[in-house]
């Protein structure tokens, strides 16, 4: 099968299916990009620690990624999570895996205590039990996959972090999930790919955006340059890997830019289960399957194209410069208060 959307975002076009039983979460409040954690947890840093704990390569597949296998152990009064990658991999795939690898980390130093029905809700299955395959906006992984800002949403359904637009990398760190638009399309006809950022750089007098995810090289023709690779290498060994790796691109080639910072990791168990509760809340679905909490909006991007403003205003993704001091004080304020 091949992953709907997502080849959209990593320059493909998305597949539509259907499925009963749509739900969209109710609005939750977004924090400005200078906003504490939740605790005082440098999650930036501990995903910057997991992506250069892995190793490079493993492959690159657009349309038929392996994707990443979660399971639940009972320990005692506790679960354990493993989560085991899946390659070759594409870039919705190795970034929603750093996603597990932090909440793992996190559950087995006592930061959260997800139950297994809550990790079982995390897995990226590509069917349902019946055998329905899954599309864009149905459950966590599918909406992480989605066309538009998927990442972004996942936190907003979640309450487990925030997004922002920032052309000027003034308030991005590495560490941040970012989703890059190739072109300004939201939807059906977008071109994008999900990463996680590392960083801006200076190559031969040009500016560079830099970032770990799952990419395959190529060749791209660009205004005064001619003919040049793709992607740029970030490693000193010079190379760009298939597959999981750091690399750069030329900022130009950039049209858009969508950070996301996880900061309330502590909010996964409670946003997973009210995510369960109000698909829950419509009954069962047609042949007793229960209903799966969908992203209308997400899921509508299959066919149809949007635009920013709406992707902003649905997952209250902000652009940095409309945040004022006061907006970064409420905005802190109300994390603390979670």
């Amino acid at each position: 099968m091949g992953i709907g959307s997502s080849a959209a975002r990593c320059a493909g076009i998305g597949l539509a299916a259907a499925i009963a039983g749509l739900w969209l979460s109710a609005p939750v409040r977004a924090q400005a990009p200078d906003a504490p954690a939740c605790r005082g947890v440098d999650y930036n840093r501990m995903i910057l620690d997991i992506v250069r704990s892995l190793p490079k390569g493993g492959g690159y597949n657009r349309d038929h990624p392996e994707l990443p296998i979660v399971a639940g152990l009972e320990s005692g009064t506790r679960w354990e999570m493993l989560v085991r990658h899946g390659h070759p991999s594409h870039c919705t795939s190795a970034t929603y895996t750093i996603f597990l690898h932090l909440a793992t980390v996190l559950q087995s130093n006592r930061k959260l205590n997800l139950n297994g029905e809550e990790i079982g809700a995390l897995e990226a299955a590509k069917t349902m039990p019946d055998g329905t395959h899954l599309v864009d906006g149905q459950g966590p992984f599918w909406i992480f996959n989605s066309n538009g800002a998927g990442t972004a949403a996942l936190l907003y359904h979640t309450g487990t972090g925030f997004s922002f637009r920032d052309d000027k990398l003034e308030h991005a760190k590495p560490g941040d999930f970012l989703k890059l638009f190739w072109n300004k399309n939201v939807g059906a006809t977008e071109r994008g790919h999900q990463v996680v950022y590392t960083g801006r750089r200076i190559v031969q007098g040009r500016e560079m955006v830099c970032f770990w995810g799952s990419q395959h090289q190529g060749t791209k023709v660009r205004s005064g340059h001619g003919a040049e690779p793709l992607y740029f290498p970030a490693y000193e060994d010079g190379k760009v890997y298939d597959g999981y790796g750091e690399v750069c691109r030329p900022r130009e080639d950039i049209m858009g830019m969508i950070f996301s910072r996880v900061s309330c990791m502590e909010n996964l168990a409670a946003g997973l289960d009210a995510m369960k509760a109000k698909a829950e809340a419509r009954g069962p679905a047609p042949g007793g399957m229960p209903y799966l909490f969908v992203d209308d909006y997400l899921y509508s991007l299959q066919e149809k194209s949007s635009d920013a403003a709406t992707l902003d205003k649905t997952y209250g993704i902000m652009h940095v410069d409309d945040v004022t001091t006061a907006t970064v004080g409420t905005a802190a304020a109300a994390s603390a208060a979670r």
